[in-house]
């Protein structure tokens, strides 16, 4: 598993690794998801949330459940450790990551399949939940999509890499690859989604950054409800 510390690029990766023609009502929206590990239409997903503060779980489900108007999943959170998606606070210094979707499916059940650093700022733990449920959703990296704009200095990401105790393969991995297209379904690129990494200039060759952002976007939105349907479309 792989974290990229908070002082670089916050967040996260999943554990393992994970360009169709977009249907229809795609094809006008923004983001960037596996088809590989899509929950089915409609389906409950129960989700386990241990190893922290009660206030704290209030917290996570308040974040997690800005997704919900967006999609035609249903969020159940249950009071036993063995939901379809388990998420641990554990201090345990393994930072923030997630499942992709139901790639959840294949983790050992008594493992979370995501985890969440809780000793963060609060605009930091926003965009942290946010974006690791994004991934629980579906949802891959924007900074990584094919279409993607990013001029990236890859010596200095590399060395910046090896200063934070990652190999040349996880920075590529989690960083500077560009997603497989056959294994993707992607709309137009959005530098501004939740899903994205902040971009310091220094790590660019032209000198451009994509700023942090705590907020789902409006493209996020729109493109999880075109994944996931809701029966009445929320306004977005």
């Amino acid at each position: 598993m792989l974290t990229i510390p908070a002082t670089i690029l916050h967040t996260c990766s999943a554990p393992t690794d994970p360009e169709i023609n977009p249907p229809e009502s795609v094809r006008h929206t923004r983001g960037i998801a596996s088809t590989r590990y899509l929950w089915p239409q409609h389906s409950t997903i129960t989700i386990s949330l241990f190893d922290m503060p009660e206030k704290a779980k209030d917290y996570v489900k308040k974040n997690i459940n800005l997704w919900q108007p967006y999609t035609n999943l249903k969020f159940k959170f249950i009071e036993t450790n063995d939901g379809d998606i388990r998420i641990s606070g554990k201090k345990d210094g393994t930072g923030s990551y997630s499942a992709v979707g139901t790639q959840a499916k294949e983790y050992p059940k008594d493992s979370p399949t995501m985890h969440i650093d809780l000793v963060q700022t609060a605009d930091m733990l926003n965009h942290t939940i946010r974006h690791e449920f994004g991934h629980a959703l579906g949802l891959e990296h924007e900074h990584q999509h094919p279409e993607h704009t990013i001029n990236w200095d890859k010596d200095k990401w590399l060395e910046e890499g090896k200063k934070l105790g990652l190999s040349k393969a996880e920075v590529y991995k989690n960083v500077l690859d560009t997603l497989d297209p056959s294994l993707t379904i992607r709309s137009a690129y959005d530098p501004k989604s939740i899903m994205h990494y902040k971009t310091p200039a220094w790590v660019t060759t032209d000198g451009k950054e994509v700023p942090f952002t705590e907020d789902i976007s409006e493209e996020d939105k729109a493109f999880m409800m075109s994944i996931y349907p809701p029966e009445e479309p929320a306004t977005v």
